[in-house]
């Protein structure tokens, strides 16, 4: 890549890149949480590694609590900078070896007695980042050392969320029944400022969770299942689901509280049934993941099916009903025969 379009590409990244770390940074329950959990962890002779650093602010500060050894590894180019000057303002930065890489490919002496990684992104349970986790501990994590977090767990619970994909369109008289429709084949993801929207209507239950400190193979995603009684079926029209972090045995963070952590919400069509067993299944799978909602205690009712991959297919088929006109941007060696094309379609309709 030449460097105009290094620095080009550097710069469209920067606004997005700022505004995700504001976000964790504004995070007041995962801060609190995990600074306790490096309290709780880092002495004197601590060598502390710090794998996807962000902006900077568990290495500094395990430098300020006096950690024998700080790295921190960070693979965002535009972050390396913000981790020096935090570093300086804190008055740490020649305690603090920055290295810009991918974990993976990282190449650095020695081993570390704390690991800290939030390498979660949006597949937290997925190969890669499971890969990532696996190799981190293998090539950094000293005998008996600590890695942080030490297992994530994914909860799910059917809920009642309020303006759903059910009330559009506000204030206008028309239908929009097919976008809606299309919509619910889609999980929604809601921060903090829309989770007074989401109801619980029973108690979170586990449907998957991971050591990172033992585990050696992606754990399978397809047909996570759980069921729940519900008083009124009526009521739920979604399952949220979050994640769990245990930090450390006696610290964990209920993604559901977190500011930086989003909710997965899955909507579904209300069902008319009063009391009775509801049952959630879900298989995650980048863009072609898929979930179902039955009723157990009702099985002359139908289950409800919902994936990304069944409203690219039904708009791909109303693609070849619907009455439209194209017209193709002109190409620089042929502009003059589009042009003609494009003025024999304008005449013919």
């Amino acid at each position: 890549m030449k460097s105009k379009e290094k620095d080009e590409h550097l710069s469209a990244r920067i606004s997005g890149v700022l505004q995700s770390h504001q976000r964790m940074l504004g995070d007041g329950v995962r801060n609190k949480l995990l600074f306790e959990a490096l309290k709780s962890c880092v002495s004197g002779e601590t060598r502390f590694l710090d794998i996807g650093a962000g902006t900077g602010a568990w290495a500094i500060l395990a430098a300020k609590l006096g950690a024998k050894r700080v790295v921190a590894v960070e693979i965002e180019e535009s972050l390396i900078p913000i981790i020096f000057r935090h570093a300086q303002e804190n008055g740490v930065a020649d305690k603090i070896e920055i290295i810009h890489a991918n974990s993976n490919h990282a190449k650095i002496r020695g081993k570390f007695d704390l690991i800290v990684s939030e390498l979660f992104g949006g597949d937290a349970f997925g190969t890669e980042t499971i890969n990532s986790f696996i190799d981190l501990r293998n090539r950094f994590l000293a005998p008996n050392g600590v890695l942080i977090p030490q297992k994530l767990a994914m909860f799910a619970v059917p809920a009642r969320v309020e303006k759903t994909i059910q009330e559009i369109p506000a204030g206008l008289p028309i239908k929009c029944e097919f976008l809606k429709s299309l919509k619910l084949n889609y999980s929604q993801d809601f921060f903090i400022s829309e989770r007074p929207k989401i109801k619980f209507l029973a108690e979170p239950k586990e449907l998957k969770e991971i050591d990172f400190r033992m585990v050696t193979t992606a754990p399978s995603l397809n047909n996570l299942s759980l069921s729940w009684h519900l008083a009124n079926l009526s009521e739920a029209n979604s399952f949220a689901v979050f994640n769990r972090s245990t930090f450390t045995d006696e610290i964990k963070m209920d993604g559901f509280a977190s500011q930086s952590w989003g909710v997965e919400v899955y909507e579904f069509q209300p069902f008319a049934q009063t009391a009775g067993e509801i049952r959630f299944n879900l298989t995650i799978e980048r863009h072609k993941g898929n979930w179902s909602v039955s009723l157990p205690s009702h099985p002359e009712i139908p289950p409800q099916s919902y994936s990304p991959v069944f409203a690219f297919a039904r708009i791909k088929m109303a693609q070849k009903e619907s009455r439209h006109r194209k017209f193709n941007p002109p190409k620089n060696d042929g502009e003059k025969a589009d042009s003609k094309s494009n003025r024999k379609a304008l005449k013919k309709t």
